[in-house]
C-alpha cells in the first residue's frame, strides 16, 4: 500500500496527539461552518430585509455581495500573512472580527450600517478561510491531509447549503436579527476552542517585505471583476458602468502582473503557474466550485417556478446536498490519503456530469425521485472532490510554495462560489429575456424552464473541462508505507 503525502516545511509544528488533532479539526470545522453559513443564510431573508429598510431587490442584494466580495478579495492576502508564522493570530482575530461584525449586523438600525457590518463580517470570514487549509498543511501529519480537507469540504459545504433553510426558519419564527445574533455565542466558543487547539505562532518569524501594492491591485481586480459579473444582467452589457468596471478589472490585472514580475518580494510568485500540473488541478477545482454553486443558486428558482414548492419545502430539499457531503467527505478523504487523489478527482467530475445531465433534462413531470437523485449526486460531488481535488493543489505546488497553494485552494472555493452564482444568474437572465428582462415572479414557467435547461447545459460543458484537467495530471508525490 502507498500513502500520498503532503509537503511539509516545518515538521516541529505537526500535532501527533490524536485528541489534539480532533480539537484542531473541530476549531477548523466550526470556523468554516460559520463562514459558509453566513454566505447564504441571508438569501431567504432578503425580501424581509428589503421591506424593513424600504429598498428594492437589487439594492438589498448587496447584503450578500459585500460579504462574498470581502472573502474572495482578501483571502489570499490573509493567507500570505498567516504563512509568515502568525496562523493562530490571524485565525483567532478572524473569529473575533466575525463575531463583532455579526453583533453589529444583528443590531443594525439602517441598511448602510448593515452593509458596513457585513464588510466587517466578510473580513473576519476571509481571515478564517485563509488559515483553515494552512492549518491542515502545517499542523496535521502527512497521512491526514485528505481527512483534514475532507473536514474543510464538509463543514464549508454544509454551512453554505444549509444557510437558506436555517435562515428561513429563523426569520419565520423569530426575526431577521437572529440570523446574525446566533453567531455571537458560537463565535465566543470558537475563540476559546481555537486558543486551545491551534499551536502557538513561531516567535522567530522572519520579517520579510510585504507587497502591499500588489495585494491591493489584486483585490481591486477581483472587486471590479465580481461586480461586473454580478451586475451585468441588471445593467446590460453596453452600460457605461459595466464597461468601466470591466476595463478597470483588466487594467488592475495587467498592473498586478507587471508589479509581481518586477518586484523583489512579490505578493504571489507567478512562476507557481508555470508548473502546468498545478495550474491544471487548480483550474479544475475552481470549475467544480463554479458549477456546484451555480446549480445551488438555480435550484430554488426551479423548485419555486416549476415544482410550486413553498419556501420551507425548498429549504428542506436544499439540505440534501450538504448532508450527503458531510456523510461521505471524511471517508473519501481517508481513501484518497491511501490510494491517491487522481481517480477520486476524476470520479467527482464524472458524477458532476451525470448530475448536470439529470438537471438539464428534468421537467416537473419527472417527479420528486429524479430530483432527489440529482441532489444526492450533487452532494456526492463535493464529498469526493473536497478532499481529493483540493489536496492535489497542495501536492502539485512547486517546492516552497505550499502556503501559496493552500491560500489559492481556499480562495477558489469562495471565488468559485461568487463566479458560479454570478455567471449562472447572468446566463439565466439572458436566456429568459426574449422580450426584455422580466421579474422572476412575472416570468412564464415555460420560458424559465428553457432558460434553466440552457444554463445547466452550459455548466455541463464546464464540467467536461474540469474532467479533462483532472485526468491529465497524475499523482506523483507518494512514499512507501
Amino acid at each position: 500500500m502507498t500513502l500520498y503525502s503532503s509537503p511539509y516545511k516545518n515538521m516541529s509544528s505537526i500535532i501527533t496527539d490524536s485528541r489534539h488533532q480532533k480539537l484542531l479539526l473541530g476549531a477548523i470545522a466550526l470556523g468554516m461552518v460559520m463562514d459558509g453559513l453566513d454566505g447564504s443564510i441571508v438569501n431567504v431573508a432578503l425580501p424581509t430585509l428589503a421591506a424593513v429598510f424600504d429598498t428594492d431587490a437589487g439594492t438589498i442584494s448587496w447584503v450578500i455581495i459585500t460579504y462574498l466580495l470581502m472573502m474572495a478579495g482578501l483571502i489570499l492576502i490573509f493567507g500570505n500573512l498567516a504563512d509568515r508564522g502568525i496562523m493562530k493570530r490571524v485565525f483567532v482575530g478572524g473569529l473575533v472580527l466575525f463575531t463583532v461584525g455579526s453583533a453589529a449586523c444583528g443590531f443594525a438600525p439602517s441598511l448602510g450600517i448593515l452593509l458596513t457590518a457585513r464588510i466587517i463580517q466578510g473580513i473576519g470570514a476571509a481571515m478564517i478561510a485563509a488559515v483553515s487549509p494552512l492549518l491542515c498543511v502545517r499542523c496535521l501529519p502527512p497521512q491526514m491531509l485528505g481527512v483534514g480537507f475532507g473536514v474543510l469540504a464538509a463543514s464549508s459545504s454544509m454551512g453554505f447549503a444549509a444557510g437558506p433553510a436555517l435562515g428561513g426558519i429563523i426569520t419565520n419564527f423569530l426575526s431577521w436579527h437572529w440570523i446574525f445574533l446566533i453567531n455571537i455565542p458560537i463565535g465566543i466558543f470558537g475563540v476559546i476552542l481555537a486558543f486551545r487547539a491551534i499551536p502557538a505562532d513561531s516567535p522567530d518569524t522572519k520579517k520579510t517585505p510585504y507587497d502591499l501594492p500588489g495585494a491591493a491591485m489584486l483585490f481591486c481586480a477581483m472587486v471590479f471583476g465580481i461586480f461586473t459579473l454580478e451586475e451585468v444582467s441588471s445593467f446590460g452589457v453596453t452600460n457605461p458602468v459595466i464597461i468601466a468596471c470591466a476595463v478597470l478589472c483588466v487594467l488592475f490585472i495587467i498592473l498586478f502582473i507587471v508589479r509581481e514580475l518586477r518586484t523583489a518580494s512579490p505578493f504571489i510568485h507567478l512562476h507557481i503557474f508555470r508548473k502546468w500540473q498545478f495550474s491544471s488541478v487548480l483550474i479544475a477545482f475552481l470549475l467544480i466550485n463554479v458549477v456546484f454553486m451555480g446549480v445551488i443558486y438555480l435550484l430554488p428558482f426551479y423548485l419555486s417556478a416549476e415544482m410550486k414548492f413553498e419556501l420551507a419545502i425548498i429549504g428542506m430539499f436544499l439540505l440534501i446536498p450538504p448532508l450527503v457531503t458531510g456523510l461521505v467527505s471524511i471517508t473519501f478523504g481517508r481513501w484518497s490519503d491511501t490510494y491517491g487523489r487522481r481517480w477520486f478527482s476524476v470520479a467527482a467530475c464524472v458524477v458532476l456530469l451525470i448530475c448536470n445531465g439529470i438537471f438539464a433534462f428534468m421537467v416537473p413531470e419527472s417527479g420528486i425521485l429524479l430530483l432527489i437523485i440529482g441532489l444526492v449526486l450533487l452532494g456526492l460531488v463535493f464529498g469526493i472532490a473536497g478532499a481529493s481535488a483540493s489536496s492535489r493543489i497542495i501536492e502539485n505546488a512547486p517546492p516552497g510554495e505550499e502556503g501559496t497553494g493552500s491560500s489559492l485552494m481556499s480562495m477558489t472555493i469562495y471565488f468559485g462560489g461568487v463566479l458560479g452564482t454570478a455567471a449562472y444568474a447572468t446566463l439565466l437572465t439572458f436566456a429568459t429575456a426574449t422580450g426584455g428582462v422580466v421579474a422572476f415572479e412575472n416570468l412564464d414557467p415555460s420560458v424559465f424552464l428553457s432558460g434553466f435547461h440552457f444554463t445547466i447545459l452550459a455548466g455541463l460543458f464546464v464540467s467536461v473541462i474540469a474532467l479533462v484537467l483532472s485526468y491529465i495530471v497524475r499523482d506523483e508525490k507518494k512514499c512507501a508505507e
